[in-house]
């Protein structure tokens, strides 16, 4: 079997069980002693050596295996998840994604695990001297390992006339249990290959645990079939023996009419699980056909059948149908256009129901590139605990929205200028303890990362309770550095000297650490967001916080656009970023320090001519009784747009300028209209006069 086959899905699972790992650790910090918390940490750790030790990747196997010994004891209440035990659980996990990584880029790097593991084994034989364990009372040890009874297997009615009618065939009914070997690294695996070889034999009506436990091995090393077979004991006991890592196996014929009757008796005693055959459960309905089978509805498997539902797609077929439809878009333009233009009538009325499906084609496309931005935020909880940590300072990260969804392009680009945002608010923004006693505060500061879908975009902003921004500083700060004049400063607005933070090269602070101080955070982020079509901006008030606020659009794909034209120029302007159009007179424009406004329902609006700004050579009459403006907002601002002619609206496929003309400011990208020409698409949030 080639396993480079499912190389992919094997990075892919392994990232998610890790970020996994991450969170749940984090959620164990908070409560020690949850033993839902400890399952899920099990599972995940466990999942991720099965799926290594199948590919062959020993080194996270052997990693994984050691952190499942900790972790079991941890489960038993053996150990208590004390400061030390966690922080060395982190290391495993930073190690493991190392590993994970060095996959991912066939890299031959050796990272050393030896360290780790003699930690852990230390650990898992009481010789690292953690916190004293904080034994669990035996109800919470019952709850997380409940006691599975070798002796009493207990049928429903359904099971039991199963059993009956295969007596009455000539089968026997046997009670097989299982051991295995200590340690066994796959007790999955292992399960599977007893039920398997139990099925070649005969049938196999009960297992205890059930089958969805077996599976993701909640179970210690032992486990119990009820089968249903003509071979003997012997051969069973053989057979399942024969398989490796089974260290005791032990079949008795069971005696099932005391159980029967017990069942009957108690109702309230419920089977762990039913496995039955299509064969016995049509003789069992005809033969009990007034009561339904127990687990007509179980949850786990009405779960299972759910998650079956979706499958996983590689993200490059996604964009290669994104690109197919924006083909069919621009396309189904120019039918319109020729539909239009010879007015063919039955052209155009094929073409509005092309319209119309193209159109739900689009949105289903679409809709499928949207992924929540929980994907970017669930990794940011475990950055703000090491970074507070580092500096001494307490922060409770509070995540809100993280169920909003934006396009799978804007996704991958956002996550970088988050952790700008977040560890400059843990730095600058959120004072030590002390201070913030000294201040009235609660010593543990609180930083808000939100989402929220606000019309055709998404909002993200990241809010701290910290000592906020005095602009008088940062007007200093800038002069000092030479990015303002004293001059310049002095006519500053306190929300505009704010913005000074987004400034290349702009830092407050003294002296360079890992954490902040080269003046890189901020105008980076400003330069990501705008390069993906968003805006950034910025409220602060002194001991009250600091707030960005982030606005990106939902996709980079196929937008609404209007389309306007100068001289004989077409360009395109986002319709997301458009207030409204008006008519204006030459008249209506005032000049106030050599900057052209005009007065729009009691606000003043900058003008742009945008031949002007974009150099449209003036071969063409234009209208001097009359202008165009289209009116656009950039962040908490607006702008005015002198065009000659408003053409109309009109859907664009947004296509990438290339290497050789990328980073032109002012132009977006390009797209093909229904003629065949290209228009340039603006990016308002760059023009200036």
């Amino acid at each position: 079997m080639d396993i480079n086959q499912y190389m992919g899905m094997f990075l892919e699972e392994s990232r998610e069980h890790l970020q996994t790992l991450n969170n749940c650790l984090l959620d164990l910090e908070n409560d020690p002693g949850s033993l839902t918390v400890l399952d899920e940490i099990f599972r995940s750790a466990h999942t991720i050596k099965g799926m290594s030790a199948t590919m062959g990747f020993t080194t996270i196997a052997e990693l994984t295996h050691e952190m499942e010994n900790v972790l079991d004891l941890l489960r038993k209440g053996t150990l208590h998840a004390d400061d030390d035990i966690t922080d060395i659980l982190f290391k495993c996990i930073d190690t493991l994604e190392q590993l994970v990584e060095n996959v991912a880029s066939n890299s031959d790097a050796t990272i050393e695990i030896k360290p780790l593991i003699t930690k852990l084994t230390a650990i898992a034989r009481g010789e690292f001297s953690p916190a004293p364990a904080e034994k669990l009372p035996p109800a919470a040890v019952q709850q997380e390992a409940p006691a599975r009874s070798v002796e009493a297997v207990n049928l429903d009615e359904t099971e039991l006339t199963v059993v009956k009618a295969a007596r009455k065939q000539g089968l026997e009914c046997y009670e097989v249990h299982v051991t295995l070997r200590t340690g066994c690294l796959l007790k999955s695996a292992r399960a599977y290959m007893v039920m398997n070889v139990l099925e070649e034999i005969g049938e196999v009506i009960k297992s205890i645990p059930a089958v969805e436990e077996l599976e993701r091995e909640n179970f210690d090393y032992t486990f119990q079939a009820l089968v249903l077979t003509a071979a003997d004991a012997e051969k069973l006991e053989y057979a399942v023996s024969s398989i490796s890592e089974v260290e005791e196996v032990v079949v008795v014929s069971s005696d099932l009419q005391d159980t029967a009757k017990e069942t009957v008796e108690t109702p309230a005693v419920q089977p762990e699980s039913v496995t039955l055959s299509n064969m016995d459960k049509k003789a069992a309905v005809a033969e009990k056909s007034e009561k339904p089978p127990a687990n007509d509805h179980n949850p786990a498997v009405d779960k299972k059948l759910k998650s079956g539902q979706s499958v996983r797609v590689d993200i490059d077929k996604l964009d290669s149908l994104l690109n197919l439809v924006g083909e069919l878009v621009i396309n189904k333009t120019r039918l319109e256009q020729i539909g239009l233009t010879h007015r063919l009538t039955e052209l155009v009325e094929t073409i509005e129901q092309m319209d119309r499906v193209t159109t739900d084609l689009q949105a289903v496309v679409m809709k499928v590139r949207m992924v929540p931005v929980g994907q970017v935020f669930n990794r940011f909880p475990r950055m703000v605990r090491d970074l507070s940590r580092e500096l001494n300072k307490e922060v409770n990260l509070i995540i809100q929205g993280e169920e909003t969804e934006l396009d799978r392009t804007v996704i991958d680009e956002i996550g970088d200028p988050l952790v700008h945002l977040l560890r400059n608010s843990i730095d600058h923004g959120i004072e030590h303890p002390a201070e913030r006693q000294a201040k009235g505060k609660n010593p543990v500061g609180e930083i808000r990362l939100i989402a929220r879908h606000e019309g055709n975009n998404v909002i993200i902003m990241v809010e701290d309770d910290g000592k906020g921004m005095n602009a008088d500083v940062i007007k200093q700060k800038a002069v000092d550095k030479g990015l303002i004049t004293q001059a310049e400063a002095d006519r500053l607005e306190p929300a505009e000297a704010i913005r000074l933070v987004f400034l290349p090269g702009f830092s407050t602070v003294e002296t360079v650490t890992d954490v902040s101080g080269r003046g890189v955070g901020t105008d980076a982020v400003k330069t990501k967001i705008e390069s993906l079509g968003g805006m950034v901006d910025v409220e602060t008030k002194i001991n009250g916080g600091s707030k960005f606020k982030i606005r990106l659009p939902l996709t980079l794909a196929i937008i609404q656009a209007l389309l306007v034209k100068v001289c004989e120029e077409i360009y395109a302007i986002p319709l997301g970023s458009i207030d409204s159009t008006i008519n204006i007179t030459p008249r209506d424009i005032k000049t106030i320090q050599n900057q052209e406004v005009i007065l729009l329902r009691g606000q003043i609006i900058p003008i742009v001519r945008l031949g002007n700004v974009l150099n449209v050579p003036d071969t063409c009459i234009h209208n001097q009784d009359e202008l165009f403006v289209v009116i656009v907002h950039m962040g908490e601002n607006r702008a005015g747009i002198i065009v000659d002619t408003l053409i109309g609206q009109q859907e664009i496929v947004i296509k990438s300028m290339g290497k050789l003309l990328a980073g032109i400011k002012v132009i977006a990208g390009a797209t093909i209209l229904g003629n065949g020409e290209v228009a340039l698409i603006l990016d308002v949030s760059a023009l200036k006069q």
